[in-house]
């Protein structure tokens, strides 16, 4: 199965529905293709700029959704929540009594997510944890979190989820997928940076009114005033650079 796909500022992003994505993600499970989901924002565009690691392992991914306002105003695309597809993935791997490992965050916030998988998805099998300390590279911040990252690696391929969601963060989640893609044995990998903290209760998601005008940047930044440089990387960077590239 083919999706539609745009390229914006080199970064390749699919235009499709989330029915079109379940659709790719079922054909890839049954036929054991191993694929890998990314969901790049304007942010994440403007950070794979500079960031050549970054553009690579966002191009290598197998589905790119639109997630953010931002790309449906540049290119007139089908966005889809982050968040939403990964509700999606959860409901899909219920469905079909699915394994689902969960890779990152923190304690608190995984503990929380398997709790709420076992209570309100009860036919799915799930793991989890937070796993190594990584820097922007992607790289353990020390032996001990080298450890980790070797323990985690382990109960993953032991494991053999159909799922692997992993919330490192970009761009460190997505350079450590592209990483160690090779040797993970799962079905498919999705990154999901902070759609976990959101299930789990740990952050508040932003009001819908919000999101339905494209303002969900602003409930980011009154809850998050350190997030600004992000912000503006995404509210103004972002769209300089696809007026300077036309």
């Amino acid at each position: 199965m083919t999706l539609k796909k745009r390229l914006i500022l080199d970064v390749q992003v699919h235009s499709t529905q989330a029915v079109e994505v379940l659709k790719f993600v079922g054909s890839a499970l049954k036929s054991r293709h191993k694929f890998f989901i990314v969901t790049p924002n304007p942010e994440i565009i403007v950070e794979a700029q500079r960031n050549k690691l970054l553009l690579s392992a966002l191009n290598s991914a197998d589905v790119a959704v639109a997630d953010g306002v931002g790309l449906k105003l540049a290119g007139n695309l089908k966005i889809i929540k982050g968040r939403q597809l990964m509700l999606d993935l959860f409901e899909l791997a219920n469905k079909q009594k699915l394994k689902i490992f969960l890779l990152g965050s923190d304690k608190k916030t995984i503990d929380k997510s398997l709790y709420l998988l076992s209570k309100y998805y009860q036919d799915v099998i799930a793991r989890g944890i937070p796993g190594p300390k990584l820097n922007k590279q992607a790289q353990t911040i020390s032996q001990d979190n080298k450890r980790l990252e070797q323990e985690a690696l382990k109960a993953i391929n032991l494991f053999r989820p159909d799922f692997l969601f992993v919330a490192f963060g970009a761009p460190k989640q997505e350079l450590w997928v592209k990483k160690h893609f090779s040797e993970l044995k799962v079905g498919g990998t999705m990154v999901v940076g902070g759609a976990l903290d959101y299930f789990a209760g740990t952050a508040k998601v932003p009001p819908q009114f919000l999101a339905q005008i494209g303002l969900e940047w602003f409930w980011r930044l009154i809850l998050q005033p350190k997030r600004i440089k992000r912000i503006f990387r995404a509210v103004v960077v972002f769209p300089f650079l696809l007026l300077v590239k036309r």
